[in-house]
């Protein structure tokens, strides 16, 4: 299994550059992005593609969880860290709590019976392929005529069974970035997520 640590400004430029790359074959009409983990894969989207952003939900239980545990699993080794996050993934956890409850932003529910011809969700990780395809059927539901595409930072074999991802930048890698609960950076993400996007409305 592969690792690799990214900053907040590492991601952005990793980012940009992907999407540069995309736009010579791709381009949107509309960004929508899985909250929070995929704001700032999005942003940098949305600025190379020079279309809108908004953002979706997508929730299980078991993320209160993820709250508590990931600030101190952040004082752990990076090799300690990655060990259990191995184990997670190996076990098989989410395979079992499949259901998530979708949530439509403020930004987004306002396009509603709008017309789009090409829409990019774009999250940190397609790991399972469960979510992804929830939200994905909730956003095909409001926009029918829309083709969507996918783009997953990181897209894990395990999902290839429940959902297509058109486009990655990892396969089958463990990032800490700065979306990941215990990352260093991840109270300033939060307060960059929280400003930009008026506490998740956006």
């Amino acid at each position: 299994m592969k690792y690799t640590e990214l900053s907040i400004e590492k991601l952005k430029s990793e980012c940009n550059e992907w999407a540069r790359e995309l736009k010579k074959t791709y381009c949107p009409d509309l960004v929508i992005y899985v909250a929070r983990a995929g704001y700032l894969i999005g942003k940098e989207m949305s600025e190379v593609f020079e279309v809108p952003m908004v953002g979706i939900s997508a929730t299980r239980e078991g993320n209160k969880l993820k709250e508590i545990v990931g600030p101190i699993i952040s004082l752990m080794p990076n090799f300690v860290r990655n060990f259990l996050i191995s184990m997670e993934l190996k076990s098989n956890t989410h395979d079992k709590n499949t259901e998530r409850k979708i949530h439509f932003h403020e930004s987004l529910e306002k396009l509603k019976g709008q017309s789009f011809d090409r829409i990019l969700v774009v999250d940190d990780s397609v790991d399972t392929g469960h979510s992804m395809k929830q939200v994905v059927d909730a956003i095909q539901n409001e926009f029918k005529n829309a083709e969507i595409k996918i783009a997953g930072l990181n897209v894990w074999d395990k999902s290839k069974n429940i959902i297509h991802t058109d486009f990655a930048l990892y396969e089958n890698t463990v990032i800490k970035a700065p979306m990941s609960k215990d990352s260093s950076e991840y109270k300033e993400f939060v307060r960059i997520y929280n400003r930009e996007t008026k506490e998740g409305t956006l």
